[in-house]
């Protein structure tokens, strides 16, 4: 990775992310993931179940989905969900616990925090059946506010990131652990206004950033957010 990337690393943009309304958005924007999930009757996994939105999320619209956590304290909180299975098992090792067992496994922002992506994704791999299918998030290091806005570059990089993904290297650590037929899609999280607020602030949106615009500006939002995903240069990007 850069040297100069390297000295930039702060926590900034790490201790932004934790915070309430930013996880609140997270877990909405999540469970708008579904299209790419389709059948209810999959059993479904996901990998880094955190504060277990996600899993409620889909335990309400009837989906089959397990969590896994090593987070001691999240995994308090995990256990306490009605009716979910949540396993504590550490993918940089091998699960033979649960191989073959389900149908699709999801990732969503954990695989930026791995220091062995393949070992870890061919472990992930051993779990699925022999059809089944990954989804994975990630940051997009392709983001095109990072050539934008220096501040918004020197605020991007986390310590708690160890790798960091554009299209072609997502796609390319997927294949190189055996994972066929990947496309990567582009995804943004925040809004245009979002984007406007660094160019005149150089800083986050401390409190409530938006996320999208309501009406009548909402044709505004969709065309940003539609021509930067098409180009994948967006602030996320997810495989299939």
């Amino acid at each position: 990775m850069n040297k100069n990337i390297i000295k930039s690393f702060s926590n900034k943009a790490s201790s932004y992310d934790s915070q309430s309304f930013v996880q609140k958005n997270v877990n909405k924007r999540l469970l708008n993931r579904l299209d790419f999930i389709k059948h209810k009757k999959k059993h479904i996994l996901e990998i880094g179940s955190g504060n277990g939105f996600f899993l409620e999320g889909l335990k309400k619209e009837k989906y089959n989905v397990s969590g896994c956590e090593i987070s001691k304290e999240r995994l308090i909180h995990l256990k306490k969900l009605k009716n979910t299975t949540v396993y504590n098992h550490d993918f940089n090792f091998k699960v033979s616990e649960l191989e073959g067992k389900f149908d699709i496994v999801v990732l969503f922002h954990v695989l930026e925090h791995i220091s062995n992506p393949k070992k870890f994704l061919e472990n992930v791999r051993g779990v699925l059946k022999g059809k089944g299918k990954i989804i994975v998030e990630v940051p997009n290091s392709d983001d095109h506010q990072l050539t934008l806005n220096e501040n918004y570059n020197q605020w991007y990089w986390q310590r708690a990131h160890v790798n960091y993904y554009h299209p072609k290297t997502l796609s390319e650590i997927l294949t190189k652990s055996k994972f066929k037929k990947i496309k990567v899609f582009g995804i943004q999280r925040y809004s245009i206004e979002n984007m406007f607020y660094w160019k005149l602030k150089n800083s986050p949106q401390k409190e409530n950033p938006t996320f999208s615009l309501s009406k009548p500006f909402d044709w505004i939002e969709k065309s940003y957010k539609t021509r930067i995903e098409k180009k994948r240069v967006s602030d996320t990007i997810i495989a299939v």
